[in-house]
């Protein structure tokens, strides 16, 4: 629905609440807002910004309330960016790969203050469950690597992950067998879709009643 008939659906959530975040980093980055606007700005724009509604489990039952608390935390105690130089911010790039197109969108790339390259990636998740995990997502970081090899003339020496709900940072450092396993990946699952003529559902309850794009109208609920 989404890639062949370019349905966009609805949001959810969790990709609101991603999305608000990122949206008041984007705005600090570039100067639109100082250090003492971000609380403010959260806090007046979080239930507009989050309308939908935020699931219940047995492990939380006030889901928006963690979810809110935690980002006005990591607003709270955000330092920001006065020892780094700003390269990029939300920057989006088309890079091309054999006979396609890759297409990204970095949050963040800057240099520290010991002059070290770095790619900063904002993520909701509060923690990768595993090494494999790690592994799997940082994949998209070093396909960004690519586009900033070629405008910069070198890699990055960091890959970073904040998972701002727990104000914490994953840093990997770049490795050149790392971004070659990445393309491998990539061109293998390009391969695979354009194979592909079997779009059977991946049933998942959670997953079809909070998080999917289509989920108002999913034959797979039916």
């Amino acid at each position: 629905m989404t890639y062949i008939d370019h349905k966009k659906g609805i949001g959810n959530c969790f990709s609101s609440y991603g999305l608000e975040v990122h949206s008041i980093m984007e705005r600090y980055a570039k100067g639109e807002l100082t250090l003492w606007d971000l609380v403010g700005i959260y806090e007046w724009e979080f239930d507009a910004a989050v309308p939908e509604k935020f699931p219940s489990t047995k492990y939380c039952k006030d889901m928006r309330k963690l979810y809110y608390d935690q980002g006005l935390e990591y607003l709270k105690n955000f330092a920001g960016y006065d020892d780094r130089k700003i390269l990029e911010v939300e920057s989006q790039f088309d890079y091309e790969i054999d006979d396609w197109t890759f297409n990204g969108v970095i949050d963040l790339v800057f240099e520290d203050k010991d002059g070290k390259l770095i790619i900063q990636d904002y993520k909701s998740k509060s923690s990768f469950k595993n090494k494999r995990e790690q592994a799997e997502y940082a994949r998209q970081l070093y396909l960004y690597a690519l586009f900033v090899k070629k405008k910069y003339g070198r890699y990055p020496d960091i890959l970073r992950f904040m998972m701002f709900r727990k104000n914490m940072s994953i840093d990997i450092p770049f490795d050149e067998s790392s971004l070659n396993e990445a393309l491998s990946w990539a061109r293998e699952t390009v391969k695979e879709i354009r194979e592909c003529w079997d779009f059977t559902p991946t049933c998942d309850e959670f997953f079809s009643e909070n998080l999917c794009n289509h989920r108002e109208y999913c034959e797979s609920k039916i």
